[in-house]
């Protein structure tokens, strides 16, 4: 019966090694397996958070550069539209279209004043502007029509100042606008 009890003890020495070795590897080696594993996680986490930051800013730059392309686009359009006559010639244009739209709403103009052509603001370019003042005098809807129709009209002017008064004689509308032309060539401010 000795040789059972020594396979039993050998088996046991085994399994007592087996079992130290388990534990040891439970102690050493999972650990350092589940911190890898984590590590991994994180960084799979970190570089899909900043894969998504990227693809988001891409995004946001496409939409920047259409809006760049479409502006870049319009101001084609808008410059190509600009007047390239002399500024007697935009006048003559501006005031004509006044009085007809002012006839047409049943406005009259009591002035029109026209400032000096102006680079002020565009320098570099061969924009030019002129400042445009009128007064006209009729009665509330027919200003509204007036000014909706005149900012439909195409001329190529900015509303720069307006005010709308009452006066003995009904509805005053003091208006300034700032019109534009294409002067030829641009200035040359640096080189002087």
């Amino acid at each position: 019966m000795s040789s059972p009890l020594r396979m039993s003890r050998l088996r046991l020495a085994i399994g007592g090694l087996g079992l130290a070795l388990g534990l040891g590897v439970a102690f050493f080696l999972l650990p350092d397996a589940s911190q890898q594993l984590a590590q991994k996680l994180r960084a799979k986490r970190e570089a899909e958070l900043n894969r998504n930051q990227q693809v988001q800013r891409l995004k946001e730059l496409q939409q920047l550069a259409d809006r760049i392309r479409r502006g870049r686009e319009t101001l084609a359009d808008l410059e190509s539209r600009l007047p390239r006559g002399s500024a007697g010639e935009l006048q003559w244009t501006l005031s004509k279209q006044l009085h007809e739209l002012a006839q047409k709403h049943g406005l009259r103009l009591q002035t029109i004043k026209y400032g000096l052509p102006s680079r002020e603001g565009s320098r570099g370019t061969d924009l030019e502007a002129i400042d445009v003042e009128f007064v006209a005098i009729g009665v509330y809807a027919s200003h509204k029509a007036f000014m909706l129709e005149l900012e439909g009209s195409g001329l190529p002017f900015a509303v720069r100042d307006g005010r709308l008064e009452e006066s003995p004689e009904g509805a005053r509308l003091d208006i300034v606008l700032r019109a534009f032309r294409k002067a030829g060539t641009p200035d040359r401010e640096e080189e002087a």
